[in-house]
């Protein structure tokens, strides 16, 4: 399918040449993210969570103006406030993690709550009851955070990293479980599935509660990380970091605040690791290869191998303290590398006439003489219109040229088939040729803890890939023959920078800068253009042929050729305000993306009713 199809109507209206400036799109967008007033706030955004609750005493009265404290068990981070006069306290815009609660009060003995674990863009509640005592005396509390999200209405589940790194992944690619979630419906994972596979590269895209692919919105970090253009992989899909690389994941479904006003869809929130005050590390090396498969049915049929299918990926994480409780870090790489003859871009099979090695008009008339073309078939008469001569005197010299045409290896365009049935006569095929993937990701986050007040995180995604589709899935339909190559270039981009400070124990904020890119090159390889041939047709075309002989097989692979460029830059602002019985919560977001077509090829098609027709020269016009 063209990438022009695939888009939105909006998108279709760009006419077909051989270069294209396709218009680029400017969207500044200046949303403001909701005013909430409510008992208690939702103190979360796309990148963090929150702790809230009330405060009480022994008896159960309330107790206002004690200090609760958060501190971060794996980074030292902490953040301060106090409980309003009504006993609740909010703790909003916290990363992702296990942290220690402790509230303190003078005539009350200091309460503490460890491993209360906060997850992306959900309030974990937690009530805490002080005792009468000494301040310099502590009580250690072992109990969990509410699992039911009053403080919310928003649907979704997270994905912890236990479950990220211990899920089976095929290619280690965390959306193939997203389908995990309640009211998300998608794909089976295609197993043999060339590259990333998942849904992140929009082949095999997920729908929630009804809606559509399109409506779906990826965050990295709390910075989105979308592919505006929205056309698999002639466009690239979503960044991928690697599961060792992930801290969790959340889908939101439904009932999410204003602050994910993108879409009508799923939310994917996407929270990468950061360092600790000690230093963590780890190597891998995930393998797998054929030796156990069994041989796909016509291959064997055509004593063919079976195909190959090789998959590694390899790379290590690292991260610690540079200063400890003040500047952190953590980096990760994956490299894989892939040889697949399974995927269906990667292999084909067909049937085709009793072909031999002799290509010479007489051959080929002594094979196809007196066969019907289709409007013979079409209408059951056999005097309409000529049929291939005995001697092949009329075959065409453009079809006499792409039958004798042969490849860089020595066989032919039109392949000589590699069996023939003895039931039809008829030739079959079976073509497994090993697409390549490659790709190289790197991951890098720092964390300095400027105060107890102040904190600054950088995030910075880096992966460049490429693949070569040896057999492409034909534009016109049917099975492809070799020679026509697809090559295929992604690169990502993906950087934040997050500043979070504590203007008071009632006031916090915290302002995002975001930048995203990515940029895919789809080159379509010819094994000869039609003026190689003697075909004339106009320039734009002449260098992307595809010809269909129905019921045989297709010439000139997909026959496409598309850049697709995109950027997105974003600046937001959100701040949580405490008085009284009230909480308030406001924001801005300020969006440009561009989305940039500056090359684009579409193919000159001919399509033949039968292979007589294509021997005459009658294609289907």
């Amino acid at each position: 399918m063209s990438p022009l199809q695939m888009m939105p109507d909006r998108r279709k209206a760009i006419s077909r040449s051989r270069w294209i400036a396709c218009e680029v799109t400017r969207i500044a967008r200046l949303a403001l993210l909701g005013c909430i007033w409510a008992a208690t706030l939702q103190a979360q955004t796309a990148g963090t969570g929150g702790i809230s609750g009330t405060v009480t005493d022994q008896s159960g009265a309330v107790v206002s103006g004690a200090k609760i404290t958060v501190k971060n068990q794996s980074t030292g981070a902490s953040l301060s406030v106090v409980s309003t006069n009504r006993g609740t306290y909010t703790v909003p815009l916290l990363p992702p993690g296990s942290y220690l609660v402790e509230a303190s009060k003078q005539g009350f003995k200091i309460s503490g709550y460890p491993g209360i674990a906060v997850n992306v863009t959900e309030t974990a509640g937690l009530n805490i009851r002080l005792q009468v005592g000494a301040v310099n005396e502590t009580v250690q509390v072992d109990v969990a955070a509410e699992q039911l999200q009053t403080e919310t209405s928003a649907l979704g589940t997270v994905t912890t990293r236990e479950m990220v790194e211990s899920l089976p992944l095929v290619t280690r690619n965390y959306t193939q479980i997203i389908g995990l979630s309640p009211g998300v419906a998608t794909d089976v994972t295609n197993a043999a599935g060339l590259g990333r596979g998942g849904g992140s590269d929009g082949e095999e895209p997920f729908v929630a509660n009804g809606g559509t692919s399109m409506d779906n919105n990826f965050q990295m970090d709390g910075v989105e990380i979308n592919d505006l253009q929205g056309s698999g992989n002639f466009s690239g899909g979503v960044a991928v970091p690697n599961p060792d690389t992930i801290q969790e994941f959340k889908v939101q479904t439904g009932q999410y605040d204003a602050s994910y006003g993108r879409n009508a869809g799923a939310n994917v929130n996407v929270v990468t690791k950061s360092g600790t005050n000690a230093y963590h590390g780890s190597v891998f090396e995930f393998f797998r290869n054929e030796a156990l498969n069994a041989n796909e049915y016509f291959r064997k049929m055509n004593q063919q191998p079976r195909q190959v299918l090789r998959n590694n990926q390899f790379g290590f994480t690292f991260g610690g303290p540079i200063v400890r409780n003040k500047l952190l870090f953590f980096t990760s790489y994956q490299g894989t590398r892939q040889l697949n003859g399974v995927d269906p871009n990667c292999s084909s099979s067909f049937t085709s006439p009793p072909l031999t090695n002799d290509r010479s008009p007489a051959a080929l008339g002594a094979i196809f003489a007196g066969q019907p073309t289709f409007i013979q078939l079409l209408t059951g008469d056999s005097t309409i219109g000529p049929t291939v001569a005995p001697d092949g005197s009329n075959i065409s010299p453009q079809a006499l040229a792409l039958m004798q045409f042969k490849l860089p290896d020595g066989s032919y365009l039109i392949p000589t088939p590699q069996r023939i049935d003895p039931s039809t006569g008829l030739g079959t095929s079976s073509f497994s040729i090993p697409c390549l993937f490659n790709e190289d990701q790197f991951m890098t986050n720092g964390d300095w803890l400027q105060s107890d007040k102040s904190r600054v995180a950088v995030r910075f995604f880096f992966a460049n890939s490429h693949d070569s589709k040896s057999l492409p899935a034909a534009n016109l339909g049917g099975p492809t023959s070799p020679g026509f190559p697809v090559l295929d270039g992604n690169r990502f981009r993906n950087f934040s920078l997050t500043h979070t400070y504590l203007f008071g124990t009632n006031l916090l904020n915290q302002a995002e800068f975001g930048y995203h890119s990515q940029r895919v090159n789809v080159l379509q390889k010819e094994a000869f253009n039609f003026s190689d041939v003697g075909v004339n047709v106009p320039a734009f075309d002449n260098n992307v042929p595809e010809i269909v002989i129905a019921g045989a097989m297709t010439l000139g692979g997909n026959g496409q050729s598309i850049t697709v460029d995109q950027k997105a830059f974003t600046l937001q602002d959100d701040m949580e305000w405490t008085s009284g019985r009230h909480s308030l919560r406001f924001g801005a977001n300020l969006n440009r993306a561009e989305n940039n077509v500056p090359q684009f090829n579409f193919f000159g098609g001919l399509i033949f009713g039968t292979f007589p027709d294509f021997l005459l020269g009658q294609d289907g016009d």
